[in-house]
């Protein structure tokens, strides 16, 4: 496998997968190959005795940039749709999740850490809800999510503005833990 190839890299250490989403020269955006490999890869990890707790982060200094809009562009319906399909499984997780988020956290990237039962964020990092700016309709599932974390208000603002909030705005209103 080409070494730059957008993936998915996980292990296992001491009862703690780590899930890596390594897309680096595109800030780890999620293409439609890495959205649909990762219900698979979850799946395999509930599987695992050994595992306890899941950690999803991003490599070097960006969570997730969201999807991968060259590849949405191919078919964004699909993409949509796989992109809802692994929220919905990293929700459903029969252990305790957590996000590691380092530099940007949007769009897709904010679905899947509201997607974790917890997230934490370090100094420096950003946030948004950013499908609006491209004229998508951000999925119902991941609206209902966010409103879960941060309310009505919040979340209308997030979502209709497209605005980058801090880890200090984003640790105010419920968006992420510590």
């Amino acid at each position: 496998m080409d070494r730059t190839e957008p993936r998915l890299i996980t292990s296992v250490e001491r009862g703690v997968a780590t899930v890596v989403i390594t897309n680096p020269a595109k800030r780890n955006a999620m293409t439609t190959a890495m959205w649909r490999s990762l219900p698979e890869l979850l799946e395999r990890l509930a599987a695992d005795p050994e595992v306890r707790v899941l950690v999803l982060t991003g490599v070097g200094d960006t969570f997730c940039a969201g999807a991968d809009i060259s590849t949405l562009r191919e078919n964004a319906g699909t993409a949509q749709g796989l992109a809802v399909e692994a929220e919905e499984a990293l929700a459903a997780f029969p252990r305790p999740t957590l996000a590691a988020v380092r530099g940007y956290c949007v769009g897709g990237g904010g679905q899947l850490a509201a997607a974790c039962d917890l997230r934490f964020a370090e100094e420096g990092a950003s946030f948004g809800v950013t499908p609006a700016k491209l004229g998508i309709v951000y999925p119902a599932s991941s609206t209902r999510r966010l409103v879960a974390l941060v309310g009505p208000g919040t979340a209308k603002h997030l979502l209709f503005s497209g605005e980058l909030i801090d880890t200090e705005r984003a640790l105010r209103t419920g968006l992420v833990d510590e």
